[in-house]
């Protein structure tokens, strides 16, 4: 239970916190681990467990519920109608094996703080000149289909939706089927005017709990580079193939992967970088491989780093391919550049953080989120509370009870803030 001290109404009362930790825990059982993970991938049986479920606890509480194009769900609860909407959420999908935080805690929170919200206004007969939304955006993870953030992305117009329902998994089973499938292939939504996006989430770093701080406060984002690359070698047997004449395929990702990390430890923390993926072609313990693909990731606040290294590692990549006898391809590039998140915004966030006598400490975020690709679109707020060890895609990634209890304080707070006082809250 939460501890907060907290002021006058609009607040969260002890019933609010037990509903939040009900439909959290609820999450936390569709596709739930054997090590207390989660494993809810998009378009996935326990993704369509988790929809389901999910809209019947937001019909229940009286939010509208609607599923657009792209499979984004919506719970709209109209408190003042014609007025401009405030949004509010995050994901409900996971990683292979990963957390039972990351996303989630962003719907659920959002969901009951929203509930919550409208029951007390209604109560107290205050009115609202804003409309408050929770929404479940497709795909933010990018683990089964890509790009990652798809359905935020579809939403702001950054990705087309034709573009988006074709992407294909590693089966070739395409999105649009995928969604189709569990029923969640939705119909357009009608034009809503958004006038602020919040998300709440975990840090998923270490920055809050080693500076004891309560709540993150998102001002800035890191760019990133994201490359998925292929070695094409020639499929040979690993016994009687000569060695000098082998095309290995394998061999030039592995190459690759030494170097990308070696890009992260020459520039030092300015700089992180990964190889998250790597699919092989025939993938036999006795074949030499004919095709390597690698997903590679460079993640810097130096947009010129970024840009120096789309130059300068292609290079190396064309060098590794020639030491090798491969060749090599780019078959998707995604640059996503370094982002401000809404001044004003953030600076209400920081003064309702104080309000709350919670310690808040402004901060960039390296990992990409919906509201990254939002705040191209509306003031965005991204709002985080501290990840145990800073462990995060991994299921022992951990957020406090009484962390999380404070996340939805804080969101109560700025929701309150941005439906009463509308246009005047960001002046």
């Amino acid at each position: 239970m939460s501890t907060s001290s907290i002021p006058a109404m609009p607040r969260m009362t002890p019933q609010d916190y037990q509903a939040f930790d009900a439909l959290f825990a609820l999450s936390s059982s569709i596709g739930a681990t054997p090590a207390g993970g989660l494993h809810r991938l998009t378009a996935s049986a326990a993704d369509k467990q988790m929809r389901d479920a999910f809209c019947t606890w937001l019909t229940q509480q009286g939010f509208h519920v609607h599923v657009d194009e792209i499979g984004n769900i919506f719970g709209l609860m109209t408190l003042c109608e014609g007025a401009p909407w405030v949004l509010c959420g995050s994901h409900l999908d996971s990683q292979p094996l990963g957390g039972r935080f990351d996303g989630a805690y962003g719907v659920t929170g959002a969901a009951v703080t929203i509930a919550t919200l409208a029951r007390q206004l209604r109560d107290h007969s205050q009115t609202a000149q804003r409309n408050l939304a929770v929404v479940n955006w497709t795909n933010e993870e990018g683990a089964r289909f890509q790009p990652s953030l798809t359905g935020s992305s579809v939403f702001t117009g950054a990705l087309s939706l034709e573009q988006a329902l074709a992407c294909c998994d590693g089966e070739g089973i395409s999105l649009q089927t995928a969604l189709q499938n569990i029923g969640y292939r939705g119909t357009a939504l009608p034009d809503l005017t958004v006038a602020a996006y919040c998300e709440l989430h975990v840090e998923q770093g270490p920055h809050l709990e080693l500076q004891q701080q309560q709540i993150g406060v998102v001002t800035e984002t890191w760019a990133a580079l994201k490359w998925q690359v292929t070695f094409r070698g020639e499929q040979n047997h690993t016994g009687p193939a000569l060695m000098d004449r082998r095309r290995d395929a394998l061999l030039a990702a592995a190459h690759t992967i030494v170097a990308v990390r070696a890009e992260a430890e020459r520039y030092g923390e300015a700089l992180h970088t990964s190889v998250g993926r790597l699919e092989t072609v025939p993938n036999s313990p006795n074949v030499v491989t004919s095709e390597a693909t690698l997903f590679i990731e460079f993640r810097s606040a130096d947009e010129a780093l970024l840009r120096q290294l789309r130059d300068s590692f292609g290079q190396q990549m064309q060098s590794i391919a020639q030491n090798t006898a491969t060749d090599v391809s780019l078959d998707r590039a995604q640059y996503r550049p370094r982002q401000q998140l809404h001044a004003a915004l953030s600076d209400l966030a920081l003064a309702q953080a104080e309000k709350l006598g919670l310690k808040a400490m402004p901060m960039r975020s390296v990992a990409g989120h919906d509201a990254i690709s939002m705040s191209y679109h509306c003031p965005s707020a991204l709002l985080f509370v501290p990840s145990m060890d800073g462990l995060s895609h991994n299921e022992r990634e951990f957020t406090a009870t009484a962390d999380l209890h404070r996340g939805i304080d804080m969101l109560m707070a700025l929701l309150t803030e941005l439906c009463l006082n509308g246009e005047d809250a960001l002046c």
